[in-house]
């Protein structure tokens, strides 16, 4: 299902605009909305091209659409693709993209060159894909998932000229459900995910694990278990996105459920993790759901959902919140945080900003605080008033 906003809001009397523990750390340079057919449209993945464009992932009315615009967010051409959802568009060398999509409970390897041509869409029956799922090595795609009849993780290549699968497909050890994946200097892979693929059950821990191209696990850590305030939160936790960290290690921010399960009252953390698997530390923060992180400066950028709202925040390397937003009175959240050529961020998902259900795609640099797409009449500190608890739910 659609990590669309579902249940039907019933009253919102005001949300927090901007609520910061720090000086201001980033600004926006780019803020574009886009409204496609006439129902809903929902940016669910995001690339940035070497020379400032963009690939956008969106679905709008039920259609699937793979998008390229220009640097100012501008449609250059779209193409029609498989899928119900997006799950990750990554850049390749000769200007084109590889793109991940689902349909019910089978995923879509795919690729596309840089004019719109669809050149391959391979589909995996059976198998689920979570926030980054491949990595693009050379002449090869590196891709981590899971089963969904048997709710156990591995990984597997394709060759990224035709998609032809390579026999080296490895199974993680139980309970490791893979989120999302990166290649470290060294050329060795890191995920990080949870224990379950099943939304009605407790994924009992969020981990970061590292393996060798050959398949061997080199380490492999639990970063959190349960939130600190079960009562509220609910048990369990789960790793959803990672980025590089600290001397050569890695941050990773998650929450308190499953993969492709979240509501309006989780709570997401974040952790800094070495280059060999320890925990340096680990700090609960605010809002539901962390969809995608980046470094951007001498910081760390986490860009998700908040309590029924898009929100975005900002840490240093010693995990202390610089800033927090959320826009003007509207639902919606970010759903991907792509890395551009000249070292800012973009972040793509849905807010209710003009009136209906658009697309939203925000970038940020280092600088002052960001500003609303919409002027806000003025910075309101905490919740005015509650909303009815939304349920998102992403398979």
């Amino acid at each position: 299902m659609s990590r669309r906003i579902h249940a039907v809001l019933l009253l919102l009397l005001a949300a927090v605009l901007f609520c910061g523990a720090g000086q201001a750390a980033v600004t926006e340079n780019l803020n574009q909305t886009y409204h496609i057919g006439d129902l809903y449209t929902d940016i669910m993945a995001v690339s940035g091209t070497g020379d400032g464009e963009y690939y956008l992932g969106i679905l709008h009315d039920g259609v699937l659409s793979l998008i390229k615009t220009d640097a100012k967010g501008k449609e250059l051409w779209s193409a029609n693709v498989t899928g119900s959802e997006f799950r990750s568009i990554t850049l390749l060398s000769d200007g084109g993209c590889v793109y991940v999509t689902a349909l019910g409970t089978d995923t879509y390897l795919c690729r596309a060159d840089q004019t719109g041509t669809i050149m391959y869409e391979l589909p995996l029956p059976g198998i689920g894909a979570g926030v980054q799922p491949v990595v693009v090595s050379g002449s090869t795609i590196k891709f981590a998932g899971w089963f969904w009849e048997t709710d156990t993780g591995f990984t597997q290549s394709f060759l990224l000229s035709d998609g032809t699968p390579a026999n080296d497909q490895l199974s993680l050890p139980e309970g490791r459900i893979p989120v999302s994946m990166m290649k470290n200097n060294d050329g060795a892979y890191v995920l990080v995910g949870g224990a379950t693929s099943n939304t009605s059950s407790t994924s009992d821990e969020a981990w970061i694990m590292q393996i060798k191209d050959g398949g061997t696990v080199v380490w492999n850590t639990v970063i959190k278990t349960d939130s600190l305030q079960t009562e509220y939160y609910g048990p369990g936790s789960t790793a959803y996105a990672l980025c590089e960290g600290e001397d050569g290690g890695y941050f990773v921010a998650g929450t308190a459920a499953p993969y492709n399960l979240s509501t309006a009252f989780g709570i997401i953390w974040a952790s800094m993790v070495t280059s060999d698997g320890k925990v340096v530390w680990e700090k609960e923060l605010r809002g539901a759901v962390p969809y995608g992180v980046a470094k951007i400066g001498d910081d760390y950028l986490i860009a998700g959902t908040g309590w029924n709202s898009p929100l975005w925040m900002t840490l240093t390397p010693s995990g202390a919140l610089l800033d927090i937003v959320y826009p003007e009175e509207v639902p919606g959240q970010f759903n991907a945080v792509a890395k551009t050529s000249s070292g800012s961020a973009v972040l793509a998902g849905w807010s209710f900003l003009t009136g209906s259900a658009d697309g939203y795609l925000a970038g940020l640099t280092d600088g002052s605080a960001a500003s609303s797409p919409i002027p806000a009449a003025g910075v309101v500190i905490g919740l005015l008033g509650a909303a009815a608890c939304l349920g998102a739910r992403r398979r």
